[in-house]
């Protein structure tokens, strides 16, 4: 599961639209993730991407197909009569046992039960690469794109109806495919691409926004989020210093689709892959993360005493947080600084996210 090349994936394909024929069976094409031009905007200059699909919505006519290009990491998921999304992470039916700190003592979560990638969105079974044909009442999944170069997935309608999909990584991120009668017309490949163009407008414009974004007193947000699925992928602010034995609140924000940890420990994991936290990193890459990376630290909600001792080598995690309302996960934790010291933070799902606090 290569969570941290989901920012890589998205140079990797180009949104083309194709003409409805006037008589033959045509094909439109959804990007998953921002065209690359746009995401190489969001990116590099505002430290953002935009967790949608481009177009968000597109109409076609039975008989016509959509084809989902996976340009970031993301699924696209038809729930079907279902209706439901997939978790991207569930129980595994085992229970945590024998997890210990680098001081020798247990952590608080020996005992719960033990999470690990759900099969069904990161599992072999997803329909990238394959063609797919529906009345729009079966399931599809594309799961998540895995490989150096994921091939899309073309899904073929064969019944008008409009017919809803979501990316289960991202909760909140939705798209819609509108299926007319053969007969109707439908908006041609122009007016598609003049769609994709003004929504890639609009959320460079919603990212233009952070920089004037301010967190309460001894508050760090953890990434920040905007209209049309706009998230920052950085701390804000990147640096703060507070008194020793202040509180500090690291927080998701209302309305963002991305899920995030506020995580101190020995090593930077993008230049040390062989550290402490780089090898927490790395198991989120496989089907069975190491529990210390998806869990808080310590038992919430008393905000643990952080140190450069804490957990016999100055470790503390926020967990796990989001703000969707599909997970249990907590939308913030605190943390006191109960001694002087400089502590570098970082994202273990986006590990470029760093931040600087220094307690004095």
């Amino acid at each position: 599961m290569t969570l941290r090349s989901r920012l890589a994936l998205s140079g990797m394909a180009a949104v083309v639209l194709a003409a409805p024929g006037a008589a033959q069976a045509a094909t439109k094409t959804v990007s998953m993730g921002p065209p690359p031009d746009t995401a190489k905007t969001l990116q590099r200059t505002y430290s953002s991407d935009a967790n949608a699909f481009f177009p968000s919505s597109i109409a076609i006519r039975v008989g016509d197909s959509v084809r989902f290009v996976p340009v970031g990491f993301h699924t696209a998921h038809f729930p079907g009569s279902s209706g439901r999304p997939s978790a991207p992470f569930i129980p595994t039916g085992k229970t945590i046992a024998g997890v210990n700190d680098e001081a020798g003592a247990p952590f608080w979560f020996n005992g719960q039960p033990e999470i690990g990638a759900n099969p069904k969105v990161f599992g072999p079974g997803g329909k990238l690469g394959k063609t797919v044909v529906t009345n729009g009442t079966k399931e599809i999944q594309s799961g998540a794109p895995l490989s150096n170069k994921p091939k899309p997935m073309v899904v073929r309608f064969t019944k008008a109806g409009l017919f809803n999909y979501v990316c289960d990584i991202h909760p909140g991120m939705k798209g819609s495919v509108r299926v007319a009668a053969r007969s109707k017309r439908v908006p041609s490949a122009a007016s598609d691409a003049r769609r994709v163009k003004l929504q890639a407008s609009k959320a460079i414009a919603v990212a233009k926004t952070f920089k004037n974004v301010d967190a309460p007193a001894n508050t760090v947000n953890v990434g920040l989020a905007g209209r049309g699925g706009v998230s920052l992928l950085a701390f804000s602010p990147s640096k703060l210093t507070v008194p020793v034995g202040s509180t500090l609140t690291f927080r998701m924000n209302t309305g963002d689709f991305e899920t995030h940890t506020a995580t101190s420990g020995p090593g930077d994991p993008e230049k040390q892959p062989t550290s402490y936290l780089g090898k927490l990193v790395a198991s989120l890459e496989s089907p069975n993360p190491d529990q210390k990376a998806i869990f808080p630290s310590d038992m919430p909600p008393a905000p643990a005493a952080f140190t450069s001792a804490l957990h016999g080598n100055g470790f503390w995690n926020s967990g796990a947080l989001d703000s969707a309302s599909v997970t249990p996960l907590p939308m913030r934790n605190q943390v006191r600084f109960a001694g002087a010291g400089t502590y570098k933070f970082y994202c273990l799902i986006h590990p470029f996210m760093q931040a600087t606090i220094t307690a004095q």
